[in-house]
């Protein structure tokens, strides 16, 4: 498998990839990188590629000096719908699949962080890639944009705070809000690169924020790394079952 990666943010691809990263390469497959802060030019011809992963990253989509960039990624990931190759997005990822097929993304008010109760729909149980997972997962979160369902999407999962947290465009393209995909490590680098000495943030709230997702990782990593892996095995699949 050779699987275009996509980081539109400022994260280091391999090192924050998580449970994707590790699954894909169980499974013998490769990620191809595309950084946007390194001027990486997106994929013209995705012919020798299989499959596309949008990952997370701390810019937005709505930002107008980074239009020019998301309308091309916003090309990129239609052409790979077009041609019938699986797509994946996780945060920002899942918000530039939406803006990619006409939905608005746009600033929530308040940043979604930590370990989050979530809502598989009706659809979600019933989903190929989410069947048979907890109904009411705790995922981990990291965002301050959301986004409008794009037309034709079936939602997936649902939270309290922020409605829409997953969703599936036809059969082979799936966006997570969630970073399902973390580990400790992880988290632990963005918050000193992203949140703490941010004079954006008030840092007393965000302390105790990051105190709580440091001892939720004791209790929930083991499931999320159980939904991970089930959801990214699943998803190759639907590579295997495209390249046939």
């Amino acid at each position: 498998m050779r699987i275009v990666a996509i980081m539109a943010g400022g994260m280091d691809g391999p090192a924050e990839s998580g449970r994707i990263g590790e699954v894909v390469a169980e499974r013998g497959g490769t990620l191809h990188w595309f950084y946007r802060r390194k001027g990486d030019v997106l994929p013209l011809d995705i012919d020798a590629f299989d499959g596309l992963i949008i990952f997370g990253g701390e810019v937005s989509v709505h930002d107008p000096l980074l239009q020019p960039y998301f309308d091309d990624l916003a090309d990129l990931i239609r052409r790979f719908a077009s041609a019938r190759k699986p797509v994946l997005g996780s945060c920002l990822g899942c918000q530039s699949i939406a803006y990619a097929f006409g939905a608005a993304v746009k600033p929530q008010g308040f940043l979604e962080y930590g370990f989050t109760s979530l809502q598989l729909t009706e659809a979600g149980q019933d989903d190929p890639l989410l069947k048979g997972t907890e109904l009411q997962p705790k995922l981990f979160e990291m965002h301050s944009d959301t986004f409008d369902l794009p037309e034709g999407a079936t939602l997936l999962m649902s939270g309290k705070a922020v409605k829409n947290q997953a969703y599936r465009l036809g059969d082979l393209i799936y966006a997570f809000q969630c970073h399902f995909e973390v580990t400790p490590e992880i988290v632990d680098t963005w918050n000193r690169r992203e949140l703490l000495g941010d004079p954006a943030q008030d840092q007393a709230h965000i302390a105790e924020l990051i105190a709580q997702a440091q001892q939720d990782f004791t209790q929930y990593q083991a499931a999320q790394t159980d939904f991970a892996r089930t959801l990214v095995n699943r998803w190759l699949d639907l590579i295997d079952t495209t390249q046939v």
